[in-house]
């Protein structure tokens, strides 16, 4: 199963097919015919991601505004699944409470799937003991906290990256000696 970051690295990639290292409006122009898109809208996704309004997009502007728009997608289709069970089912009566922490704990092993971080992290009881504090004490301010850890495995995932790249580099050095 691809994370979301990488499913935005992916698309940067497909975007990116000369391997320049940014992607222009062209470049995104050129998907008009592979994706169900019109040209006005391609135009509208590269300028909502070209951040900075430099006409390019970098790895980072890329990957951070597609990850969160398939974030917000991905809550969007939550929310209505779950809006729909909640017409549909009513409460049993005598039923015990435990699903609440049951969902909970299935909407943040969710998350950090989504986000790749089992990758990252060994554990991840910090963030989530944040994630539920502010679920039931701030929920308003849940969606800010989910944007920052997208931003913050977005990053994780680049130095990651570049780890790797330096690494293999490296290695065809000691080749050559």
């Amino acid at each position: 199963e691809l994370t979301v970051l990488g499913k935005a690295q992916e698309f940067f990639q497909i975007c990116d097919l000369e391997g320049k290292g940014f992607v222009t409006r062209q470049d995104m122009q050129r998907l008009h015919l592979e994706l169900p898109l019109s040209l006005e809208e391609l135009e509208k996704v590269f300028v909502t991601l070209d951040a900075d309004g430099n006409g390019s997009l970098t790895p980072k502007e890329f990957i951070m505004g597609f990850s969160q728009f398939l974030l917000e997608q991905i809550a969007l289709k939550n929310d209505m699944v779950q809006q729909s069970e909640g017409e549909t089912a009513g409460p049993v009566r005598g039923e015990e409470t435990t699903s609440g922490d049951e969902d909970e704990e299935s909407q943040f092993s969710n998350l950090m799937d989504r986000l790749g971080a089992k990758k990252v992290l060994d554990d991840e009881s910090d963030v989530k003991q944040l994630w539920l504090q502010l679920r039931k004490e701030e929920p308003h301010l849940l969606s800010n906290f989910e944007e920052f850890l997208v931003r913050i495995f977005s990053q994780l995932q680049e130095a990651d990256n570049e780890k790797n790249e330096l690494e293999c580099a490296l290695k065809k050095l000691v080749l050559l000696f």
